[in-house]
């Protein structure tokens, strides 16, 4: 397993006895010795790495797919990273929310009751993360990209033609319990649980792609904000880190509301799943995850 492997499968690992505190890797004690223009390029680096893995979120899924090999490749410990990266999450499904609502596509009363499912399942995924070592780690994320790409492309056309439906949209038992699924794994790791929060409400629960990622936005968000919370008592977070990522989702989850309201926003949706999907296999076969 190469170093690069470790440090992405790190999050949930359990820190070995005699490594500093968790809290303590919240510092970056090279920070004195970096040159002042080296933290002004790794803050905007930071800043854009919010606006794209925002983008995808809104849109489709999988930003911290792209956000948490950048925290880390410019020196942010994994540990952080993880925890720190719920911020940016929480800010840009906040916007995106007030966005799909301005536009009248977000079904509060649906999203709410699929809210509470996600978020006791958020609650227990974050409770869990730090036992989880490097090992099943990585065979859990190598199985939600494989599942993932199943489900995309078992029925594409179902994908494609999810701009509106006819179909009463189901809120039954199943489609909640999976919901909860959904959040648990979000609270475990966020990657790929806007893709499996958009199967459920498309392909299971019938609702239109407009709908299901006004509903997967705030639901995932409220996920995240429970995480957050979970890893902030931990002391995991970067608050500086995790700032000017949220900067940068802000930028990202308008952009990406922008298109996911747009024509052809199935078409849209279905590529960036597709896409996301893409780089994280590039990442899984390179030793990032």
């Amino acid at each position: 397993m190469t170093g690069n492997r470790r440090a992405l499968q790190e999050p949930l690992a359990v820190a070995p006895i005699g490594n500093p505190p968790v809290s303590d890797r919240c510092v970056n004690k090279d920070d004195a010795l970096r040159p002042p223009g080296r933290a002004v390029t790794d803050a905007l680096i930071l800043i854009l790495a919010g606006v794209a893995g925002a983008f995808l979120n809104t849109v489709a899924s999988s930003g911290s797919a792209v956000i948490l090999p950048i925290a880390i490749a410019i020196g942010v410990d994994p540990v952080v990273a993880n925890a720190s990266n719920r911020l940016p999450i929480v800010v840009g499904c906040a916007t995106a929310v007030w966005r799909f609502h301005r536009a009248g596509e977000l079904p509060w009363r649906d999203a709410v009751r699929f809210a509470i499912p996600a978020i006791v399942g958020a609650t227990a995924g974050a409770s869990l993360a730090s036992v989880f070592d490097n090992v099943r780690t990585a065979e859990l994320l190598t199985f939600a990209i494989v599942a993932a790409f199943i489900i995309l492309l078992a029925n594409p056309g179902r994908w494609l033609h999810a701009d509106r439906t006819d179909q009463e949209p189901d809120k039954g038992p199943l489609v909640l319990f999976l919901m909860g699924c959904v959040g648990a794994w979000a609270g475990l790791i966020a990657v790929d649980s806007g893709t499996y929060a958009l199967a459920v409400l498309v392909l299971l629960a019938h609702f239109s792609i407009r709908e299901a990622n006004a509903i997967k936005v705030t639901t995932l968000g409220l996920a995240a904000l429970v995480s957050l919370l979970i890893f902030s008592g931990q002391g995991q977070v970067d608050w500086r880190v995790a700032g000017l990522l949220a900067a940068g989702s802000i930028v990202g989850a308008l952009l990406g509301a922008r298109l996911a309201l747009g024509p052809n926003a199935a078409k849209w949706v279905f590529r960036l799943l597709i896409a996301a999907l893409l780089i994280e296999v590039i990442h899984l076969v390179s030793g990032f995850l």
